[in-house]
């Protein structure tokens, strides 16, 4: 199974393209807290090679513990979540969150339980809204 630490180092070799589908759509909206926050990355476009930017960016904003852990949570029915993983998640923003969940749940191991995964992803995120703030 290709963990969200595994996808960060394939991003940085530039060959995440050969484990998942190359472009998803992405809801641009901003949830995570209606305010402007500098260390959110930057919307990603809708070329495959700004994606990947935009998601070597977040990538580079959590740590791999705690993106093993958010992977383990919405993909393997891990059940627990700390303070720490919450407050990476949280300060990449939700954009970040939902890209790459939605990046690894388009890919052939994922997709067919993908809406799952999504509900899964945004379980995540409120209880990590709620336990940071």
């Amino acid at each position: 199974m290709i963990s969200l630490a595994c996808m960060v180092l394939l991003l940085q070799l530039g060959i995440a393209s050969m484990v998942s589908p190359p472009v998803l759509a992405i809801d641009t909206a901003d949830e995570s807290t209606g305010a402007d926050n500098e260390n959110l990355a930057e919307s990603p476009g809708s070329s495959p090679d700004i994606l990947l930017i935009f998601l070597k960016n977040c990538a580079d904003m959590i740590s791999e513990p705690a993106g093993d852990r958010v992977f383990s949570y919405v993909f393997e029915d891990e059940e627990s979540l700390d303070y720490d993983t919450c407050l990476e998640v949280v300060g990449s923003g939700k954009e970040c969150h939902d890209a790459f969940v939605k990046y690894v749940a388009e890919g052939p191991r994922f997709k067919v339980n993908y809406d799952y995964y999504l509900k899964r992803s945004e379980e995540l995120y409120s209880i990590c809204l709620t336990t940071v703030f």
